[in-house]
């Protein structure tokens, strides 16, 4: 029982490699880097659903934290997180401007970025559990302005979310663009979990 409960601690941890979990809006959110200093907080949520590496993708979202005094747009924070080197943002340029290109992030295990350029759509929440569905049916405040006059607003979290507008949808990926908020399982899930672990060991011994 010793064995499988550290086996259930480790794999709790497994999703993200260098996150540390951190209590936001009643959730413990994994978050992989902060940045930044101030009274004001959200946390950054990227997804990128599994379209670079398909079903090899060990995770598929990552959650940064950004702190903040005064008033910062999200394309600000985007490139405070670029210049400091968490990962890397690419912008392109077209008639009406500039936009959102790629971004490129090594979380110690792989390396994330979209494998189509542009292709993101974004919203904002103050529930961790808030489903992310399609436009229309959603629990997110879709972003209907760009990322250079959205301003931050303290208490809530980001999300930014690959999806496919104009290629074929990899096999493998994640094919519905549900972004996912990395949270730390809650200890219900982790007994479930340790149950079906326990029915298969019994039922392995029971074959050999």
């Amino acid at each position: 029982m010793k064995k499988l409960m550290s086996l259930l601690v480790v794999m709790s941890l497994a999703s993200a490699v260098w996150a540390t979990p951190y209590e936001f809006n009643g959730a413990l959110v994994e978050i992989d880097a902060w940045l930044g200093e101030g009274e004001n907080e959200t946390i950054l949520v990227i997804d990128w659903n599994r379209l670079d590496h398909a079903t090899s993708t060990v995770s598929e979202s990552h959650a940064f934290g950004y702190r903040w005094d005064g008033s910062k747009t999200e394309l600000e924070m985007l490139q405070d997180f670029d210049a400091a080197g968490i990962f890397s943002i690419v912008m392109e340029t077209a008639s009406f401007g500039s936009y959102l290109g790629n971004i490129i992030f090594n979380d110690g295990t792989e390396v994330h970025s979209h494998i189509e350029s542009g292709s993101w759509n974004s919203g904002c929440t103050t529930n961790p559990y808030a489903r992310w569905g399609t436009w229309g049916d959603t629990e997110w405040d879709f972003d209907m302005i760009g990322m250079s006059e959205k301003n931050l607003i303290d208490g809530r979290f980001e999300g930014i979310n690959a999806v496919m507008y104009y290629g074929t949808i990899p096999e493998g990926a994640d094919a519905e663009f549900q972004l996912n908020i990395p949270l730390v399982p809650e200890p219900a899930t982790l007994i479930l979990l340790a149950c079906g672990l326990m029915g298969l060991g019994k039922r392995y011994s029971r074959a050999a």
